[in-house]
């Protein structure tokens, strides 16, 4: 590749991402990146801490090594028509609950709403709508897909959200190290007056055929609503949604 006259940044990341994914299978240290780029080991560990953290590059574990990630193309070309899969199921969650629905994916350390349905009940939760952004956790959706990140990924997620997550009073880094370890205990996440005061969600994460979490599904309604028996029912009216579609399950 010939990257004279370009954006000095954009040259570097892809100069890295060029020596990756030339590289073979057993990766490349920083200092073999560093000497195949011509770039500085300090600025290719900048580099290399971004494309980790956003997905485009793999960490072997314990070794200092980088690999290339061939699948997050695919995983971007596809996620349109991933989050279509879902709509059907969701409009049947509020269908079947009569309460607000959500579809949420990961982005860096946030969770991004793709997709909501409004249920029947009176009372709806329409705060979060599609595009809504929120620190990771903080929503039953996000909270369900941190629990089942690895476990390195998790810390990444929970030290960049330390301080946004001030704002939401009642959930701190602490608070959400308890809530992801009731999650994993129980199989889905619950948490109330966090993103939206006076309500309370479940949400189940989703893993693709690899067992990688990808999405998560929640409904939320106002607290009195939803008694621990009922969050019980709505959840499985959730996996058993799920369980429709051949190419996801929820986490177990």
């Amino acid at each position: 590749m010939h990257y004279k006259d370009e954006p000095k940044t954009l040259v570097r990341g892809l100069a890295i991402l060029e020596a990756l994914s030339t590289a073979d299978a057993s990766g490349l240290k920083i200092a073999q990146i560093a000497a195949r780029t011509q770039i500085s080991r300090p600025t290719v560990y900048r580099f290399v801490s971004v494309l980790l953290n956003n997905g485009y590059i793999n960490e072997i574990s314990d070794t200092g090594r980088y690999t290339y990630n061939r699948d997050k193309l695919n995983q971007i070309a596809d996620s349109g028509a991933e989050s279509e899969q879902f709509k059907e199921v969701l409009r049947k969650i509020s269908e079947k609950t009569g309460d607000s629905s959500f579809l949420i994916r990961q982005d860096n350390a946030d969770s991004l709403c793709i997709h909501r349905e409004i249920g029947t009940y009176p009372l709806q939760v329409l705060s979060i709508q599609i595009d809504h952004k929120q620190p990771m956790g903080v929503g039953a959706a996000g909270l369900a897909l941190l629990s089942y990140l690895p476990e390195s990924e998790q810390e990444r997620i929970l030290a960049e959200n330390e301080q946004k997550l001030y704002p939401y009073g009642a959930i701190s880094v602490k608070k959400l190290r308890l809530l992801i370890k009731a999650t994993r205990e129980r199989g889905w996440s619950a948490v109330g007056n966090a993103a939206v005061q006076g309500v309370l969600g479940v949400g189940v994460a989703i893993a693709d055929r690899g067992g990688r979490p990808r999405f998560a599904i929640s409904v939320s309604s106002v607290e009195a609503r939803f008694t621990v028996t009922r969050q019980k029912a709505v959840v499985q009216i959730i996996k058993d949604e799920i369980a429709a579609l051949a190419s996801y399950g929820c986490i177990k």
